[in-house]
């Protein structure tokens, strides 16, 4: 596997607290890689790390296939803590400003304006942006340069639902259709489930684990929810007792069927599509991959 970043035993001490210890990760390329953790775990400053802001005490890392190269953070967007950006300006006047600020070539700033959902701003300043709009506009600054691989921290955090929705919506587009390595570092467990392609848990400075969602799912089956339409509903709950006798299937609201025992999402879902039911949607249970993470960190201190 291709790793766009891999940290080695990096480490940060701060007098005589350790606010790092030894952490070693490894963020595929064109993956978006989730970085759990409560406030105060480490994510910013692991972050600041990577991006050169702070160096390490200890340990070392590779960037793009380099080791900590200034020069390779030219294919690299960051948003570090809130947005830095100029509010009695337009989103286009920050953007043309911070590419002559960077010493970035001409760039159609109306593509990226549409990239992140601000393409109808127009002459609003920055300051009568909405918190949602200014993380968009903080984000757009960050893909300046058309980077490989864009770091945020916290891009969610404080934004209302729909705020929530259109942000984890931009950063699917952002990573399917344009290629582009994510890392974000977040606290809130259901957002970055829904998002992640993997994740790694820091609590108290120290790595705790490091998964793909995969790993996650199949640790979190217990409890797998299949959406059908409504017409199928009964034959799909006919074909699961046949597929898995011993599990109990219950139907739910919505058209949704709940199986209350380990069983493989992907299997199941290629089982009813082979028979003609229409899948509409596969989840695991949301409760238990909040309660997998907490475990993982309550249970994690010192490993």
């Amino acid at each position: 596997m291709e790793y766009i970043l891999q940290t080695d035993n990096l480490t940060k001490i701060y007098g005589t607290k350790t606010v790092l210890n030894h952490v070693s990760i490894h963020v595929p390329k064109q993956s978006i890689y989730g970085l759990v953790g409560k406030n105060g775990a480490g994510k910013t400053t692991l972050m600041r790390m990577i991006c050169g802001l702070t160096q390490p005490s200890e340990g070392s890392y590779t960037l793009l296939g380099k080791s900590n190269e200034d020069a390779v953070r030219n294919k690299m967007g960051m948003l570090i803590e809130k947005p830095g950006i100029y509010e009695h300006m337009t989103a286009l006047e920050n953007l043309r400003y911070f590419s002559l600020l960077f010493g970035i070539p001409s760039q159609d700033h109306s593509r990226i304006l549409e990239m992140v959902g601000l393409q109808n701003a127009g002459k609003k300043k920055a300051r009568q942006f909405s918190l949602g709009m200014k993380q968009r506009l903080g984000i757009a600054i960050a893909l300046l340069g058309n980077p490989d691989f864009l770091l945020l921290d916290e891009p969610i955090n404080g934004l209302d639902p729909e705020g929530v929705y259109e942000m984890r919506k931009m950063l699917k587009t952002l990573n399917q259709q344009h290629g582009t390595t994510i890392l974000i570092a977040s606290h809130i467990l259901s957002e970055l489930y829904k998002l992640a392609t993997d994740y790694a848990i820091i609590d108290g400075g120290c790595l705790i684990d490091e998964f793909s969602k995969e790993t996650l799912e199949r640790e979190c089956s217990s409890s797998v929810q299949v959406t059908v339409e409504p017409a199928s509903l009964q034959d799909a709950q006919a074909l699961i007792a046949s597929r898995y006798p011993d599990i109990p299937c219950e139907i739910l609201p919505n058209h949704r069927l709940s199986l209350h025992e380990k069983v493989n999402p992907a299997d199941l879902n290629q089982f009813l599509v082979e028979h003609n039911v229409r899948v509409c949607g596969l989840g695991t249970n949301e409760e238990d991959i909040e309660k997998f993470f907490v475990e993982k960190i309550s249970g994690g201190r010192g490993v």
